[in-house]
């Protein structure tokens, strides 16, 4: 028969008690450690986004200035040192994350271990009872030098009865935080890839501009009267190419076949985080409208049409696919009509343009989600200042036609916002 010295069983319930506190003791000390370097990130990040909210005001500024080459060269260099910025900030976000993984990761092994030890502790605590109850009462008396260290030891047990309940209950509270930490974890992980996406094409965005802004001093050799010169045989040749443009999608209006469309209103989200529609589908006074239209001229003459919606935003802003669908096409226009662009082919009968980008992040043929980010809004093309110009069309009528100054996406234009 075995026997227990209630000494023995105090000192093994004190080292099981010291074994948690010091347990608890070693996390907090490395969650601090985190925690620390985890805030000076913030601190950075918030600076930075008060850099990249200055660049913005004088970018803004900069639109009100007059067309000369200083002016543009100005622009330009506050635009690359706002995408620098931005880079800076996503790399700094980056590195924020990592930090939270590893916090979790260390938070979530010492949880799998504080629960281990807590099984174990509970698995002597029984073990203990056990052997408690399978003594008589007579047995137990006989054992211990005396009757007070009899009920020392039965109320020993009892508070080892008492604190089995408490420690499956704590058990509990253990794994339900170990879960949240992994979710927490996992979410951690996808903000982390999302960040690494957001970081190439934030960089392809800003090596871009520098190349736009070498092109510009090469064609120009830094002379104003040579930039002059190109801006207006420039414009000559983008109202050519806008009534080209406009001539065929009054055709190819004609051709839409309504039945082939099966989408209506709420079938499309937009394709921007934060919306501000600065032009809209239609009958317009602009200089970007699609020219010659009489039904849109009213007697002035001045009328034009206008095939999609103006987005306002900031270059380097995320574009996203406003429905699945597969990418219809990627090209570059140049200095022409939608500069960059992306189409997507959907299965509703709809195909949607994204123009005037300043880098594309997805390839012909690729299958795309509502929501994936596929390429950044800019100014390319025929364009004074970054937003975004989205158009829809029905897919009976797209197509992608090779001209001299690249690949024209055109089709039977519908108003964006009858699937918005």
């Amino acid at each position: 028969m075995l026997h227990r010295n209630p000494l023995k069983n105090i000192v093994l319930g004190a080292a099981i008690f010291s074994l948690l506190f010091f347990g608890h003791l070693a996390k907090a000390a490395l969650t601090d450690d985190l925690q620390n370097e985890i805030n000076q990130k913030q601190s950075q990040i918030q600076e930075m986004e008060k850099q990249i909210a200055q660049y913005q005001a004088m970018l803004k500024n900069a639109k009100t200035q007059g067309t000369t080459l200083k002016s543009e060269i100005s622009r330009m260099e506050t635009q690359i040192k706002k995408l620098e910025t931005e880079v800076k900030l996503t790399q700094t976000k980056i590195s924020e994350t990592s930090l939270k993984i590893r916090g979790l990761a260390s938070d979530i092994s010492t949880q799998n271990v504080e629960v281990e030890k807590q099984k174990n502790n509970i698995s002597q605590i029984l073990q203990q009872i056990y052997e408690y109850d399978q003594s008589s009462s007579i047995e137990l008396v006989l054992s211990n030098a005396n009757f007070s260290e009899f009920l020392s030891q039965a109320q020993y047990v009892a508070n080892l009865q008492e604190g089995v309940q408490q420690k499956l209950t704590s058990i509990k509270k253990l794994k339900a935080q170990l879960e949240e930490q992994k979710t927490q974890s996992e979410t951690q992980k996808a903000n982390l890839e999302s960040l690494k996406k957001e970081l190439n094409g934030r960089t392809a965005v800003l090596d871009n501009q520098k190349d736009d802004k070498a092109d510009l001093l090469a064609t120009t050799k830094n002379q104003e009267k040579q930039y002059q010169s190109t801006l207006t045989t420039l414009q000559k040749q983008r109202d050519q190419i806008e009534n080209e443009i406009f001539l065929a999608e009054q055709k190819l209006r004609l051709a839409i076949n309504q039945n082939s469309i099966t989408a209506s209103k709420g079938a499309l989200m937009w394709p921007l985080d934060s919306i501000a529609q600065t032009q809209g589908y239609g009958c317009i006074v602009s200089a970007f409208a699609r020219k010659s239209y009489p039904a849109c001229n009213e007697g002035k003459g001045n009328g034009g049409f206008h095939n999609g919606l103006d987005l306002d935003g900031d270059t380097g802003n995320p574009v996203r696919a406003v429905r699945d669908g597969t990418i219809a096409g990627v090209s570059n226009l140049g200095k022409y009509s939608y500069g960059k662009w992306i189409a997507i082919t959907h299965n509703n009968g709809l195909t949607t343009l994204y123009g005037h980008l300043s880098a594309q992040s997805v390839s012909s043929g690729q299958k795309v989600k509502a929501g994936d980010i596929i390429g950044y809004m800019g100014s390319t093309g025929y364009s004074t200042g970054s937003h975004l110009h989205f158009s829809v069309f029905a897919t009976n009528t797209f197509t992608v036609q090779q001209k001299w100054y690249g690949p024209v996406p055109l089709g039977g234009s519908l108003n964006p916002l009858l699937y918005l």
